[in-house]
């Protein structure tokens, strides 16, 4: 009596599978260490082989559809972290060259460095300044400052650059302190400039009062200098405290 032969079921051979996806895995690890942050990209691509069909079990259908999501978003970040580095390379290239090129424009033709040179090393107020009555109507009008620049060696010196002066009430209420304020470029210190052999130089800047119709009501008003040299960028503060009584222009 003949039997019957069941057939048997034959399981799908998963091996190759598991295989194949090994070989991607270790290819992706091996390439991830030649670059630059190898030992960054390998630890996140060991955390994916964990979960990956054929490392570890997981292998349904839901399980292969998350790994592969897991491995995209992966690589992705890769990406984009190697575009930021790159990036970041060439922003510190670009600094180092402007670096260098600053260094070389301060360099004097011979070689020497802006130091070296004549140079604004201070400025001062002159204790002549004070007010200055235009109208002759007995008030004054502003204060006539007498700025002066020193070089390095303490001598005065006719400088290229740009001053800004305020005049500061003290004894007045904050918001109405400021009763004067110019600027002055370059351009316009040319007429300024006074120089005489046996006395002292200096620019002669009159500042006119903020509101002429009402004059501060302090009798010393503080004088705020700034002398920006165009030589080297470089500015440079003083101030002091100047009596207004009028005098002739």
């Amino acid at each position: 009596m003949a039997r019957s032969h069941r057939s048997k079921r034959v399981r799908p051979d998963r091996s190759d599978s598991r295989s194949t996806a090994r070989g991607q895995v270790g290819r992706r690890l091996i390439t991830a260490f030649r670059t630059r942050r190898g030992g960054f990209y390998a630890a996140a691509l060991c955390v994916s082989a964990l979960a990956h069909p054929g490392c570890g079990g997981g292998d349904t259908p839901q399980a292969v559809k998350e790994s592969s999501e897991r491995v995209t978003r992966i690589s992705d970040l890769e990406d984009k972290v190697r575009t930021q580095g790159e990036l970041l390379s060439m922003k510190d290239a670009e600094l180092a060259r402007q670096a260098q090129e600053l260094r070389e424009l301060r360099k004097a033709p011979s070689g020497a460095s802006l130091d070296d040179l004549v140079h604004v090393e201070k400025i001062e107020i002159d204790r002549l300044s004070g007010g200055y009555d235009d109208d002759k109507d007995g008030r004054p009008d502003g204060i006539r400052i007498y700025l002066r620049p020193y070089d390095q060696f303490g001598g005065y010196l006719r400088a290229a650059g740009r001053i800004h002066v305020r005049l500061v009430d003290l004894t007045a209420p904050p918001e109405k302190q400021l009763v004067g304020e110019a600027i002055w470029e370059n351009d316009d210190l040319t007429d300024l400039w006074y120089g005489a052999l046996m006395s002292s130089s200096h620019y002669t800047l009159s500042v006119p009062w903020k509101t002429p119709q009402t004059p501060p009501i302090g009798r010393t008003i503080t004088a705020i200098a700034t002398f920006t040299d165009m030589l080297s960028n470089r500015a440079f503060d003083t101030q002091r405290a100047i009596d207004v009584t009028p005098m002739t222009p």
